[in-house]
């Protein structure tokens, strides 16, 4: 009644006192219900009418151009997209129609890349330290012709072609391709540059370069990955500790650090200007700092006993200076106590699970390995604790390598520097398995308890590939890596392992993974394995021959005799007469000579059988990378 009088109501209830004052019955308030629900249809209808009415009077035209036709989403007919409108609201359908727009592919593999493969540090969620955030600030003001420019387009464009389902798989992989050759041309020219070869930009073109090979790399040339990193690392010697002053500097050198002590570990190989140098500068309160000085301090000792393993004679001084090297292992195995000792609760593994038994019983399908399933509170702290654990398992398979060298030829399964390491390494193994759903973001709706926001990292928007990070899975590749070679771990737990590299290879789009996958490599039984080629004592058939200068190699295996070493990962086969013919080989040398010649006939046997057993006959290129690995 107010409203229709056009006087203002007090709102005063049951009747409000306007209507009392001028004497009329006051109809009430309308119901709260009602206005929600009104009727709006008659509104609708005229708004519609005003649109049409006004859409008569214009001719709307729109083009949109697709700058990609042949990458594009949208359906592409060879000319640009037309849309000719009456009316505003044929407009406002052919604009929201999501077939007519479509987003140039230099911007969805940048985003793609930057979403899934950078991780941002971020105090609050427990991630001190980032991977890869040093490009953000690197590529704003980059030129589109340079080197970093085409690196990270050539591993974008590949990252983005190798995802699941790709539709235009063949022509990224194409623009990668002529990216990468691109970015290796600038790179090359830029070395040659003494104003270009020290910068920021060209360090991180390298490593854009390293990791595009993880993305694409195939049987035909896996080691191409080490050769990056090794450029990585001469140029971080010639920036000196100048590069630490500086925010982006200091990402570089961290992340250059990371993949050397992976290189190195793998390859057995003393890292460049030694342990300290690398970690001598290190933030204080970072604990992954440690980790990697015991890294790289184990890469040191190996090196040296791989070195020594194979030349040094079955004497008494010689076995003070095995067991010596069994002294280290065991001291570096204190420093991982004391890492572990100082680690505040905030870094503890959390159990979240308990996984029985695997539905269908098949467990390469499976996305949990039965046991349990921890979480951490950021990604790189379970990276960090998982690097930890593969660093102790390479020192109890040192410390057992070095016994078995001692005892020899007792088998050194009999030892109890062998019992130890397997009581050991096998509790390490199931530690690293069950964090590995965490890293590749096990659905909660499956039973896990690990959801996106687990993950610090740069967004971009596209919600369709936030879920797993493919960083997840490359911080998780070499761990598994190393718990699928170990001889410790069941079958099950092998079958495991492999099919998760495999998933990492086929859903994140990391095809080294893939190559890992395929290795048939067993630790410590094959480095084990390797020390004994060279050092074999002669048989009873050898023997004699080695004083007539005449050796003419046996057919069948002499009656009762065992190889050393036996190991059922890597039986010993002898040829047989029936099936081979061995041509008698006779040498006119003195015994000295004689002796070396068989040492190197039956190292070269033993070597390619060891070789083609470990690549699983991948090819040449495969057993290249193994001889790296095995040191033989």
């Amino acid at each position: 009644m107010c409203r229709t009088r056009r006087i203002k109501c007090d709102e005063t209830k049951p009747t409000c006192n306007q209507c009392a004052k001028s004497r009329r019955q006051c109809p009430g308030y309308k119901d709260d219900f009602d206005l929600v629900f009104r009727n709006e249809t008659q509104a609708t209808e005229r708004r519609a009418r005003r649109t049409l009415t006004t859409g008569k009077q214009s001719n709307i035209r729109v083009t949109i151009q697709n700058p990609h036709p042949a990458l594009s989403s949208a359906p592409n007919d060879g000319s640009n997209l037309t849309i000719t409108s009456t009316s505003g609201a044929d407009m406002a359908m052919a604009l929201a129609s999501p077939m007519s727009l479509s987003i140039p592919i230099e911007q969805q593999a940048p985003c793609y890349f930057m979403s899934n493969f950078v991780l941002a540090p971020s105090n609050d969620a427990g991630t001190p330290r980032g991977y890869f955030d040093f490009l953000a600030p690197l590529m704003k003001n980059e030129h589109p012709d340079s080197q970093l420019a085409s690196a990270f387009s050539a591993v974008a464009m590949a990252s983005l072609a190798n995802r699941p389902n790709s539709k235009s798989r063949k022509e990224l992989k194409y623009i990668s391709v002529m990216q990468y050759a691109k970015a290796l041309k600038a790179t090359n020219l830029a070395l040659q540059d003494p104003s270009k070869q020290k910068t920021d930009q060209t360090l991180a073109a390298i490593l854009m370069l390293g990791f595009y090979e993880t993305v694409c790399t195939e049987n035909t040339n896996p080691s191409a990955w080490y050769s990056h990193i090794d450029g990585a690392v001469q140029i971080v010697k010639l920036r000196g500790k100048k590069q630490l002053r500086t925010k982006v500097g200091n990402a570089l050198f961290q992340v250059v650090r990371t993949q050397m002590a992976i290189t190195c570990m793998t390859a057995s190989k003393s890292p460049e200007l030694g342990p300290d140098w690398w970690v001598a500068d290190s933030v204080s309160d970072d604990f992954g700092v440690p980790v990697t000085k015991i890294q790289l301090e184990l890469a040191e000792l190996r090196a040296e006993v791989n070195n020594a393993l194979t030349s040094f004679p079955r004497t008494p001084e010689y076995f003070a200076k095995v067991t010596g090297f069994i002294r280290r292992a065991e001291l570096l195995e204190q420093e991982y106590y004391q890492w572990e000792a100082s680690l505040p609760a905030s870094w503890k593994p959390r159990t979240v699970a308990w996984v029985d038994n695997v539905a269908g019983a098949d467990i390469s399908k499976a996305e949990v390995c039965p046991g349990k399933v921890e979480v951490y509170t950021s990604i790189w702290v379970g990276t960090t604790w998982n690097h930890a654990r593969s660093v102790r398992i390479n020192i109890s398979g040192t410390i057992t390598r070095c016994a078995a060298w001692i005892c020899s030829p007792v088998d050194y399964r009999t030892t109890p520097e062998y019992a130890h390491g397997i009581r050991l390494c096998s509790d390490l193994a199931t530690d690293i398995l069950s964090s590995i759903p965490y890293h590749l973001g096990w659905d909660i709706n499956k039973g896990g308890a690990v959801s996106s926001s687990d993950f610090s990292s740069f967004t971009s928007g596209l919600d369709a590939f936030r879920n797993p990070k493919g960083i997840g899975g490359f911080f998780a590749l070499w761990p598994i890596f190393a718990v699928s070679c170990t001889d410790y771990i069941t079958d099950a737990q092998r079958a495991w392992a492999k099919a998760r590299m495999r998933y990492i290879g086929d859903s994140m789009g990391m095809n080294h993974a893939k190559v890992l996958a395929g290795f048939q490599l067993r630790l410590p039984s094959m480095i084990i394995r390797r020390d004994n080629i060279g050092h074999s004592p002669p048989s009873t058939q050898t023997a004699p021959a080695m004083t007539r200068g005449v050796y003419s190699p046996p057919t069948a295996p002499p009656s009762g005799a065992t190889p050393p070493f036996p190991h059922p990962s890597f039986p010993i086969s002898y040829a047989s007469s029936a099936t081979t013919r061995i041509s008698a080989t006779v040498y006119a040398l003195d015994p000295l000579q004689q002796r070396e010649a068989m040492q190197k006939e039956t190292f070269e046997r033993e070597r390619a059988l060891l070789l083609k057993k470990a690549s699983n006959s991948q090819g040449e290129a495969v057993e290249k990378l193994l001889a790296v690995y095995l040191a033989v």
